[in-house]
C-alpha cells in the first residue's frame, strides 16, 4: 500500500512539470513504472478528481481535486516556520549565521536567523532596516522586484558603501547577474571586511518572497568561497521547494 502510495505521488510530481496532458506511456516510461501499474494508479487518482482524462484523446492532466488541497496547504504554511530548520541545516552545514530577510519598503529587514558555531560572529540583528543596494542578502530582494521599483529605487540618492560610491550602471548588471545566476556575493559593503551571500526564496505562485544567505568574515569566505555558495543555494532551494515552488531546471530537495 506504502509503495503504491509513493508512485501515485510520483505521478503527481513528474505531472506538475509542465501545464499540459501526458499519455499513459510517457508517464510509464519517464518514471519507469510497467504500464498496468501506471494504468491502475491513474485511475485511482482519477476517482479521486486528482487526475483527469481527456475521452477522446486519452490524455492525462492534473485535476481539480488537488485545488482545494493545494490552496489549503498554501494557507498553512509559514514563512518563518518553514524556515526555521533550513537556516538551522545552513548554520550547521556552514558554520555560520544565517538570515532570512523580507522588503520592508527600500530597505531589507531580518525576520529570521540561525547561529553557527564559530565564535567570532558578524552582528545582524533581527528588525534590522538597511538599503536594499547593501550587502547580497538584501541584493537579491531589490533583484527581484519590478522594473517600475527598481528604475525609481536606482534614480534615488543612493547611500554609500562603506569605502566607495555606488556606481549606479554596475548595481544594475549586477542586478541582472543576480536574476539570471539566482545567488549574489557582495564584499564588504555594509560591514568591513565581511563577504555575503544570498539567494531568492519563492512560493507556491512562483512569487519571490524574501532571501535567505549568511555573512562571513572574509579570510573564511577565502578559505571555503564555492562551498559556502553551494550551500547558501541550496538552502534557497529547499525553503521554495518547502513553501511550494517546483521549477523543473532547479534542484528540488525535501
Amino acid at each position: 500500500m506504502i509503495q503504491s502510495l509513493q508512485k501515485a505521488v510520483s505521478i503527481l510530481e513528474y505531472m506538475k512539470i509542465e501545464n499540459r496532458e501526458y499519455s499513459i506511456s510517457e508517464i510509464s516510461e519517464n518514471l519507469n513504472m510497467p504500464t498496468s501499474t501506471t494504468h491502475r494508479i491513474l485511475n485511482t487518482l482519477i476517482n479521486c478528481d486528482f487526475i483527469t482524462k481527456d475521452a477522446k484523446s486519452h490524455l492525462y492532466k492534473l485535476g481539480p481535486g488537488l485545488i482545494s488541497l493545494g490552496t489549503a496547504a498554501a494557507l498553512n504554511i509559514s514563512l518563518q516556520s518553514e524556515a526555521k530548520p533550513i537556516l538551522e541545516s545552513l548554520s550547521h552545514k556552514s558554520l555560520e549565521d544565517s538570515f532570512l530577510a523580507i522588503k520592508s519598503g527600500n530597505y531589507g529587514v531580518v525576520i529570521g536567523k540561525a547561529v553557527g558555531s564559530h565564535t567570532l560572529k558578524v552582528i545582524e540583528n533581527f528588525g534590522r532596516e538597511i538599503e536594499l543596494h547593501k550587502g547580497a542578502i538584501r541584493k537579491v530582494i531589490l533583484a527581484y522586484q519590478s522594473d517600475e521599483f527598481i528604475e525609481k529605487y536606482l534614480s534615488t540618492e543612493l547611500d554609500s558603501y562603506i569605502d566607495k560610491s555606488v556606481n549606479k550602471k554596475e548595481l544594475e548588471e549586477e542586478l541582472q547577474f543576480i536574476k539570471q545566476n539566482k545567488y549574489c556575493v557582495s564584499y564588504g559593503e555594509y560591514i568591513a571586511n565581511t563577504a555575503g551571500i544570498g539567494a531568492p526564496v519563492f512560493n507556491y505562485q512562483k512569487e519571490f518572497v524574501g532571501s535567505i544567505g549568511i555573512v562571513v568574515p572574509y579570510y573564511r569566505f577565502q578559505n571555503n568561497e564555492t562551498d559556502l555558495i553551494e550551500a547558501v543555494v541550496e538552502a534557497s532551494e529547499k525553503l521554495s521547494y518547502k513553501l511550494g515552488y517546483y521549477n523543473p531546471k532547479g534542484h528540488q530537495t525535501n
